[in-house]
């Protein structure tokens, strides 16, 4: 099964993606998951699935993107993964502290509340590690998009 794990900016003006491009210095602010057309993502409101007809609603431009192929018990323990947080909140005192951890170099989240809310790159943070075996350093309670493609980088070719 192929899966997609893509860093996209939304089309329109957005404040926070805004400012996590410019603490983070990429073009883009968002990571997500993308399985044929569904997507899944932690954005808005909560982490969900996102069919065609919602990212025509909200669109987004994809600046990088990786293609991984997956054993069918990988992309079952992927759906398994993403069926067990869906619907969780998502953490915007979370990335108020991913931001201040990298402004002022703190070593903590202070806004970290466990599975209780996540952003997006926790979500792809917890596929690398648990599906993937990979980026067992990155601490998810501070990792942002740049450090999921940083991770990905080193063992995978862009798309």
């Amino acid at each position: 099964m192929i899966v997609y794990i893509e860093f996209t900016r939304p089309k329109k003006f957005n404040l926070f993606s805004l400012l996590v491009r410019l603490i983070e210095m990429t073009k883009y602010s968002h990571v997500r998951l993308r399985f044929n057309d569904i997507v899944y993502e932690a954005s808005g409101t909560s982490i969900h699935f996102n069919g065609k007809l919602a990212q025509e609603y909200r669109p987004s431009e994809i600046i990088d993107s990786y293609k991984l192929e997956l054993a069918d018990h990988e992309y079952v323990k992927l759906m398994k993964l993403c069926m067990e947080n869906a619907g969780i909140d998502y953490g915007f005192k979370q990335l108020i502290g991913i931001a201040l951890v990298k402004l002022f170099k703190l070593k903590k989240n202070p806004f970290s509340d466990g599975r209780k809310s996540q952003v997006c790159s926790e979500i792809v943070g917890r596929f690398l590690k648990e599906i993937l075996n990979i980026g067992h350093s990155l601490d998810l309670d501070v990792a942002s998009p740049k450090d999921i493609n940083k991770i990905l980088g080193e063992r995978y070719v862009r798309n």
